[in-house]
């Protein structure tokens, strides 16, 4: 969710907190008048308890909305710090251009080798590819410890993570050749790529036929 979209969010909550307050002066004045003006003792314990449902359910849609709204603002920010960050936006640069390339069934063995090139671990752009998978691995830790959930950062995470992480050349040279230090990475991978699949949405770099980056794992730790 974008920062608008937060921002829409807390309106929304604001506006709806007017309305509770409407509602509970309202049946708080007729709790009032039956018990004291009218005498209607069934009219105050049928008052009572709706103001006790009422209480309860806005306790509910309170929590329930402060959450959503948590979450929200935490993927806003994830999403600004790829922004934000230059050397992270020239890594998604580039691993978009092997995507592109990818897709159109353009990508020869000239330009994987070009790319491993790039990312050479003797070369600082190397680092800024790390850095770009660290910053992943962050992502998988909150939605490990359920501070996240995927189906709620699809739009603005999983193409970042699939361009990345389904890239032949990046799992080469950096996940499977590494894969202790992307625990996160790997545990969030198939969950991912079953709610892709359940929103019927393109899984970049993921062709039908192809092993999975889980199945690769696989036969690595099986040689």
């Amino acid at each position: 969710m974008s920062n608008k979209g937060v921002r829409r969010m807390k309106k929304r909550m604001k506006d709806r907190k007017y309305v509770f307050i409407l509602i509970m002066l309202i049946i708080i004045f007729l709790y009032i008048g039956g018990q004291y003006f009218f005498e209607f003792e069934w009219l105050t314990e049928t008052v009572a308890t709706i103001i006790a449902i009422i209480a309860a359910v806005a306790f509910w849609l309170e929590y329930h909305e402060n959450k959503l709204l948590n979450e929200a603002q935490f993927i806003a920010d994830l999403n600004e710090q790829f922004i934000s960050n230059e050397h992270m936006s020239d890594v998604e640069w580039e691993l978009e251009k092997f995507y592109i390339k990818y897709q159109k069934g353009e990508l020869t063995e000239e330009y994987c080798k070009e790319f491993e090139e790039k990312y050479d671990i003797d070369k600082r752009e190397r680092q800024y590819l790390v850095n770009y998978l660290v910053h992943l691995e962050g992502v998988a830790a909150l939605v490990k410890s359920r501070v996240l959930h995927i189906s709620t950062m699809t739009d603005l995470m999983a193409y970042r993570y699939f361009i990345a992480v389904n890239n032949p050349v990046v799992q080469r040279i950096e996940l499977l050749e590494y894969t202790d230090y992307y625990h996160g990475i790997f545990d969030i991978y198939d969950g991912w790529i079953r709610e892709m699949k359940s929103q019927e949405a393109n899984i970049p770099m993921l062709g039908k036929g192809e092993i999975s980056l889980t199945e690769k794992r696989q036969l690595i730790e099986k040689k």
